[in-house]
């Protein structure tokens, strides 16, 4: 891997791969062979109902930025509502989960350092063309792990937790 940089690297909003993953779908921005092993970024766009599970990376500093809508991040019982400009970073070992708890796609930019869970994210999906926008169906109880057979290859530890119940307005009011 060449770790000699020596200009600078430019991707405009409709450049990357996108990987529709997980319930998600991302933007791959930069990874880490484009870095030289320093760092990856990645767009998610989250639609109303979906997250990431709760889980803990071993191996990396995950971080959020919000960039639209708004994502509701959990850490245990702590429950943090990040807004539009809200960065939000976790340490390898945090126990962390995130969910669209809105009724708009959020968006959100996802840092990883050191590289390699962008690499994850391409095995587990599929090349898309554009945003998915899925049927929305509740996660707040599913008993789904994201990634699962390839969580422990990335050191990640997907938990059994499930989201907190909350009443989304997509739900039908039966």
């Amino acid at each position: 891997m060449d770790t000699n940089l020596d200009q600078m690297i430019v991707r405009t909003n409709d450049m990357g791969m996108l990987i529709s993953s997980m319930g998600n779908t991302y933007r791959i921005i930069l990874t880490g062979e484009e870095t030289a092993g320093r760092f990856s970024i990645m767009e998610a766009f989250v639609n109303p109902g979906e997250g990431g599970v709760s889980h803990i990376h071993h191996n990396e500093d995950e971080s959020f930025l919000i960039t639209e809508g708004k994502v509701v991040f959990y850490e245990g019982e702590r429950r943090v509502v990040a807004n539009v400009g809200t960065f939000v970073m976790c340490p390898p070992g945090t126990k962390r989960a995130f969910r669209n708890e809105s009724d708009d796609i959020a968006k959100m930019m996802i840092f990883y350092t050191p590289p390699g869970i962008e690499n994850m994210i391409k095995l587990d999906g599929k090349s898309v063309t554009e945003h998915l926008i899925v049927p929305y169906t509740s996660t707040s109880n599913k008993e789904y792990k994201a990634c699962s057979q390839l969580s422990k290859k990335f050191g990640i530890e997907d938990l059994t937790l499930p989201f907190p119940d909350i009443k989304l307005d997509l739900e039908d009011s039966d």
